[in-house]
């Protein structure tokens, strides 16, 4: 006798779909973008040859940002670079982090969207697209 399949609910599929495409172009970013970075280290924001040297000698990040760029440009430089390829590598990063911050804001309208609504998993999972879309722009930040 053959088993009932189980039905998955809507908004899973919605969730898993964004997250699964998202990962997808994510990797295809991060791919493609260390050979832009290489192909075109003048407009990097940290010189690709430099960084690959200091990082085989086993140099410090703190020394190897201060000696290539004068210190640590912050966590979230990439935003106003977005035509470096060290950008657009910190760009492939950050979706492919964010990508499950978009399924959960797809999930949230999903959730609203069936009959009966689901209120608290729409909101619950809406909050958390919020935090993760506020800590990707680096507005909330962990502190130690």
């Amino acid at each position: 006798m053959k088993k009932p399949e189980l039905e998955q609910p809507r908004p899973q599929l919605v969730y898993g779909e964004f997250v699964y495409w998202l990962s997808i172009i994510a990797a295809l970013i991060c791919t493609i973008a260390p050979i832009i970075a290489l192909a075109f280290p003048q407009g990097d924001i940290l010189d690709p040859h430099y960084l690959f040297s200091a990082l085989w000698k086993g140099e410090a990040p703190n020394i190897v940002w201060q000696q290539a760029t004068g210190g640590f440009p912050g966590g979230h430089f990439w935003l106003r670079n977005l035509s470096s390829g060290d950008a657009i590598i910190q760009f492939g990063l950050e979706l492919g982090c964010c990508c499950a911050g978009v399924g959960l804001l797809a999930a949230s309208i999903s959730y609203l969207s069936q009959k009966p609504r689901s209120y608290g998993w729409a909101i619950a999972a809406l909050v958390i697209a919020i935090l993760i879309g506020l800590a990707a722009a680096g507005i909330y930040q962990q502190t130690a």
